[in-house]
């Protein structure tokens, strides 16, 4: 019995081959376009799969080129700051290259930028009148001692005599007032002139005291307590010296520097108090420069005005007193260089004539009887005649 079927014999072809039934053709097709079909969806599969990973690596290129050309912008920038940086950082290598300069190098040197200087201007110290009480002691800050006793000096604070010991005008300052200013001479020497001349002439007249004579002190002291402003005269050489000589201590033109400054202390250590100094006679000396030079440096230094008392021409007084930086006046009308009442009063008018067409007149005159009565009436009188008896200080030039 045969016992093969449909089921178990084997497949055979036609022509002794073995057939394929349908199912499995079937089966066969399925398999291939599976097996087809596998590739396919294994690579758009794994392609939809690696999309996220390609965009994140794009984007992390579009960032990593921004920084890029953030690094290179920063860069030129730092280089463009610091031109005399040797090095620049090169973006793309992220390190330093070193620039090799074209040329010589030529170091710059800065240029300072000046720094303004204020300009300050010296202050003057007040002026510190003596009060009126005190006017007959010396002050002790003005004073110190040499070799032939007490002598001026400018204050530590920078006061001096010569404003310290001055007296206060009555007007102050330009308002269209005529002013004449009067300096009696040759006191100390004549015990009765001096007395005169300090109890009758007015607090206004400037009174100057010979360094001869007794009782100078006392004389200073009484002028000072009378409201009168002091001058020392100083005894300088004439041209006819010795024929004609003015005293013992004379500065000359032939002495030296140093025997002259010695004189010169010793006259200024006859009396205190004094605003200033001036010449008695001198001709010879007032036209010498080289002579006259260290004695108003000395002057000046010792805080000092000079008045010239207008007896010397072609004097160098004005000049030498610009250089030394003395303050200097001089005046313009000799009083009683001819001794006649007459020839007195015609001066003194000359003074108020002058003091009303410029505004100021210097008389000097010396302590004779005539003079001092005739200054006597003159300063009562002096409003009435539309000018005003003005002490020394008020009008000195004062170069300094």
């Amino acid at each position: 019995m045969n016992s093969e079927n449909e089921f178990t014999k084997p497949l055979k072809g036609v022509g002794g081959q073995q057939k394929s039934s349908p199912v499995k053709k079937g089966l066969v097709v399925t398999g291939l376009l599976l097996a087809c079909a596998f590739p396919v969806f294994q690579f758009y599969g794994g392609v939809s799969l690696l999309i996220p990973e390609r965009e994140t690596v794009i984007a992390d290129a579009a960032a990593h080129q921004q920084n890029t050309t953030q690094a290179q912008a920063v860069s030129e920038e730092i280089t463009a700051a610091i031109p005399s940086r040797q090095h620049t950082l090169d973006p793309e290598g992220g390190d330093f290259q070193e620039v090799v300069p074209q040329g010589e190098l030529v170091p710059v040197a800065p240029t300072p930028k000046p720094i303004p200087v204020p300009v300050v201007t010296p202050k003057t110290p007040e002026v510190k009148r003596q009060e009126v009480a005190l006017a007959h002691l010396p002050d002790p800050g003005l004073v110190e001692r040499g070799a032939s006793g007490v002598i001026p000096k400018i204050s530590a604070d920078g006061q001096k005599a010569m404003d310290v010991y001055s007296r206060k005008p009555d007007t102050e300052g330009n308002f269209g007032v005529a002013r004449v200013v009067i300096v009696i001479g040759g006191l100390g020497i004549s015990q009765t002139s001096t007395q005169n001349a300090i109890e009758q002439l007015p607090p206004a007249v400037t009174l100057a005291f010979a360094p001869y004579g007794n009782s100078l002190n006392r004389w200073m002291q009484k002028a000072r307590k009378g409201g009168h402003e002091l001058l020392l005269q100083l005894p300088m050489e004439p041209i006819d010296y010795p024929k004609t000589n003015p005293g013992p201590h004379t500065l000359r033109t032939t002495a030296d520097v140093q025997e002259n400054l010695a004189n010169l202390h010793w006259a200024m250590s006859r009396i205190t108090n004094y605003v200033g100094v001036t010449n008695y006679l001198g001709n010879k000396m007032l036209q010498e420069p080289a002579g006259l030079s260290p004695i108003f440096s000395e002057i000046s230094k010792r805080g000092l005005m000079f008045f010239e008392d207008g007896t010397v021409k072609n004097s160098m007084g004005p000049g030498v007193a610009v250089k030394e930086i003395v303050p200097y006046a001089k005046a313009d009308i000799l009083l009683d260089n001819v001794r006649s009442r007459a020839a007195i009063a015609d001066k003194l008018q000359q003074l108020v004539n002058q003091a009303k067409r410029t505004g100021l007149a210097i008389g000097m005159g010396n302590a004779f009887p005539d003079t001092i009565d005739l200054v006597s009436q003159f300063a009562r009188q002096a409003k009435a005649n539309g000018i005003e008896i003005t002490p020394l200080t008020a009008v000195v030039r004062n170069p300094g």
